[in-house]
């Protein structure tokens, strides 16, 4: 008979020796499941993750930035999987850890004013008629005073419940720390098959809006840029089969989205995965089309860099899965504040107040979880 181990504790408990300890480590809870898993890298030395074109990693936790050209892509190696209940022993070995030396970022940037983000949206639109671009995806910044590093734990938990079909997070690497709950997947592996999806425009939650044919068309063409841009890509890697389903309504908690998924074989794509993440980052729906003019006006007009905003991240190897989420609804935390990066796509038909207001309600769904523990 299996011995019972009565000593244990949760996960709440290892994040906290983690969090203390600096180590670099990351808890995540994928869409639709139970439980969260930690993984734990001993080591202190920075796993710094090339370009993906010709490989993946093995195994690990990756962290992709929005621009390879300003940051680096990390990867968390598995040392220690941490499933709850956790035992006494893990705990012991995390508390065995030397503590990192690596110092907290404190450079955050200042929050972006209503006035300013109105002005760079009316910059857009004035650029999308001029016909510079069609789609360009801006974003701001928020943040929140107060000293939460050591609340993470109790914030991890709340998102989960709050958002249980996103992508749910905590990592800590190189003396960054983000949380977030995205809901929208990037690219996963499930028996044989690859998906993708194409995300974009964004309702606050109304039942009559689950009907596609209440939306605008703003709205509509905003998420065709990024169902497009996909469609085009895997031309280009001449897959030809896929199953696409969609657009319809999504709910990702108080809020409604335009999706597309898209479904084709791993074996039609082969050891050419990299290249397609390289290529398919980043789509239109956190970008802009065409996306190198829609890049370039980013880089010029916003004042804060993205980091890992926007870029993707996931679990690579790890239980045979391979998931990968874009970076949204997340947060960068420092010693005293927490600083929230939210964003909208902006089209021709785009409205500078409508525009700001949707942002406001992307941010509160990080807000309403931090309510909760304020």
């Amino acid at each position: 008979m299996q011995e019972v181990i009565k000593n244990k504790a949760g996960i709440s408990e290892a994040v906290t020796k983690c969090l203390h300890k600096k180590t670099h480590f990351v808890a995540y809870r994928l869409p639709g499941e139970t439980y969260a898993s930690v993984i734990v890298q001993k080591d202190p030395v920075v796993n710094i993750v090339g370009k993906l074109n010709s490989r993946l990693p093995d195994k690990g936790f990756l962290i992709a930035p929005f621009s390879n050209e300003k940051d680096e892509a990390w990867l968390i190696k598995p040392d220690m999987i941490i499933h709850e209940p956790v035992s006494i022993d893990q705990l012991d070995i995390l508390d065995s850890l030397p503590e990192s030396t690596s110092a907290n970022d404190t450079a955050y940037p200042e929050d972006t004013e209503k006035s300013e983000y109105i002005r760079r949206i009316s910059d857009s639109v004035d650029k999308i008629n001029y016909g510079e671009f069609e789609k360009v995806v801006l974003s701001r910044v928020k943040s929140v005073k107060g000293r939460f590093r050591y609340e993470l734990p109790h914030i991890f938990r709340p998102l989960c419940k709050a958002y249980p079909h996103a992508f749910v997070y905590l990592f800590n690497i190189n003396g960054q720390c983000w949380t977030g709950a995205t809901p929208e997947p990037f690219i996963c592996s499930n028996n044989g098959e690859l998906r993708t999806v194409s995300l974009a425009g964004t309702r606050p939650y109304k039942e009559s809006d689950l009907d596609i044919s209440r939306w605008n068309h703003k709205e509509l063409q905003e998420q065709e840029y990024v169902t497009l841009h996909i469609e085009r890509i895997l031309a280009g890697f001449n897959i030809n089969r896929y199953e696409k389903n969609g657009p319809y309504v999504a709910r990702a908690g108080n809020l409604l989205h335009l999706r597309t998924d898209f479904n084709f074989s791993a074996e039609s794509i082969g050891n050419r995965l990299p290249a397609l993440i390289t290529a398919l980052h980043p789509t239109p729906a956190v970008c802009g089309m065409s996306t190198g003019k829609a890049m370039d006006f980013i880089t010029n007009s916003e004042k804060h860099s993205r980091g890992y905003y926007a870029g993707f991240l996931g679990p690579v190897g790890i239980s045979d899965k391979f998931c990968l989420y874009v970076n949204l609804r997340c947060m960068k935390v420092y010693d005293d504040r927490l600083v929230l990066y939210i964003g909208g796509g902006i089209t021709q038909e785009s409205i500078p107040e409508d525009e700001w207001e949707e942002t406001e309600i992307k941010a509160d769904t990080l807000l309403s979880v931090l309510n909760q523990i304020r």
